[in-house]
């Protein structure tokens, strides 16, 4: 029997036939658990209707109401955005399209680990449990490009560990392709998590490599041939620089505010250039790249200069390592800190009610219209019970002595990865390992790139690593499979 399936696990197994080898019951796990989980986010979906906002939500529906298609903000969840107000003049059938997906990617998710010899009914409790928290819940139903972009990565993680057993599979490696394109049209800077998680599944996953760097390689190539050319032709505006580079910016004023002697008469007449040297120092922050770039900073001269003022943040990044390194780490901390010493530390979530100026909102100091477009721009229950249940349940939550277990995804980064090195261990399987990729490239990612402490970017990190407690129980008590029984 153990010869049987060896053969089995090293064959090429087309999707037929492994539907066709498992039990009914087996079969029947993705549909329960989908049914479950949906269940439990139209709840979330109903106390939150049509969804929870932010500042970027705000600008996605002024750009596909206003016809001023800018790439800075993710073209194909724009599209997305325009398609749900086109078709229902809300918001609703956005965030309910996102609350099915995210029950469908967490029963692949838990097909995936069940696969690997986790006992079923574990799995489908971890989703359940994923769906029903109140930061992994209610992000589902936020009205942000990351929400599907957290998605991709946790249907990635899946991916991975199928295609952990079934190496060959081309069908596998076409799905992690497809997830891997969706995750790259929806953030800009999205490449560098793949590059990252990439070179990590591809070291780690031996008889898969080709395929793996293929999945990886061919997505990134196309999203760079899209914002070359394809977004330019379709009138879509680029990216400002000083999107780009607003971090670069960020640690400029970091460094100038703890060592301005080491800025030469150039530097500081740049500098002047674009904001006076109070604003740099005084609205210096690793925390937030955002105050730097507040009113007194003039984006426009920014964008002008762009490259000389990148061209200074990678002089500073030759002469003092320390401190541009220092303000990536800060800015970064949400992605490898269990617990925040200071409230910048804390994270930015979205919110339920909607201000009337918009977060201070202002495209190009144009105002928002009034009308139908602006109305749905507030959250507006379905059920008044169910929203105050689910404000009381995220203010819970959120308090200081339990945040870094409901909101913190550097928690469970540290938990995914304890349950992949105790699932190799355990089997010895040293593929396994591979699970943990897409996680290290977010984290390492984010830890690199972002300009905020926001809640959004480590979403899928906390999404996988829930998922991956069975497994870590399983391996802990001696439940997995080994290798002569996978």
């Amino acid at each position: 029997m153990a010869v049987t399936l060896r053969r089995i696990d090293e064959a090429s197994i087309t999707p037929t036939r492994w539907r066709k080898m498992m039990p009914r019951g087996r079969r029947r796990m993705p549909v329960v658990v989908f049914t479950a989980c949906m269940s439990v986010y139209a709840i979330w979906w109903a106390a939150c209707y049509p969804g929870l906002m932010s500042w970027d939500s705000v600008t996605i529906v002024w750009q596909v109401t206003s016809g001023s298609w800018r790439a800075d903000h993710s073209v194909l969840y724009n599209a997305l955005g325009w398609a749900s107000i086109a078709t229902t003049g809300d918001l609703a059938a956005l965030t309910l399209t996102q609350g099915a997906l995210a029950a469908a990617t967490l029963s692949l998710m838990a097909v995936a680990i069940r696969d690997l010899g986790v006992p079923g009914r574990w799995c489908a409790a971890a989703a359940v449990v994923v769906a029903a928290l109140p930061a992994t819940g209610t992000f589902v139903v936020t009205v942000w490009k990351d929400v599907p972009f957290a998605l991709c990565l946790v249907a990635m993680t899946a991916t991975v560990a199928l295609l952990v057993r079934r190496r060959r599979s081309t069908a596998l490696a076409v799905g992690l392709a497809a997830e891997t394109l969706a995750l790259v049209l929806l953030r800009n800077n999205a490449f560098v998590f793949v590059l990252i998680g990439f070179v990590i599944v591809v070291v780690l996953l031996p008889g898969a490599r080709v395929r793996v760097a293929l999945a990886g390689a061919v997505p990134v190539s196309l999203s760079f041939l899209a914002s070359a050319f394809v977004y330019p032709a379709m009138g879509i505006e680029p990216v400002r620089p000083w999107l780009t580079y607003a971090t670069a910016y960020s640690d400029i004023a970091v460094t100038y505010a703890a060592r301005p002697e080491i800025f030469g008469a150039k530097e500081l007449d740049l500098m002047r250039r674009v904001a006076p040297l109070e604003h740099w120092r005084d609205n210096a922050t690793c925390y937030n790249a955002d105050p730097t770039l507040s009113r007194g900073f003039d984006v426009a001269r920014s964008d002008r200069l762009h490259r000389e003022l990148v061209g200074l943040w990678a002089d500073l990044l030759k002469r003092v390592p320390a401190e541009v390194a220092g303000a990536r780490l800060c800015r970064g901390s949400v992605a490898w800190k269990v617990f925040p010493e200071v409230p910048e530390e804390r994270l930015l979530i979205g919110w339920s009610r909607v201000p009337d100026d918009l977060f201070g909102w202002s495209m190009g100091g144009k105002p928002f219209p009034e009308g139908r477009n602006r109305d749905i721009l507030t959250t507006r229950p379905l059920s008044d019970t169910l929203h105050n249940v689910a404000a009381f349940a995220r203010d819970v939550t959120y308090t200081r002595q339990v945040e870094w277990i409901f909101w913190r995804g550097a928690t469970w980064c540290y938990v995914a990865y304890a349950a992949v090195i105790a699932a190799a261990w355990a089997t010895r399987r040293p593929a396994l390992l591979a699970l943990a990729g897409i996680v290290a490239g977010q984290q390492l990612g984010v830890m690199l790139a972002i300009p905020a402490q926001l809640f959004r970017y480590m979403a899928a990190p906390m999404m996988v690593g829930m998922m991956l407690v069975p497994l870590l129980v399983a391996a802990l008590a001696g439940r997995l499979r080994g290798r002569e029984a996978s």
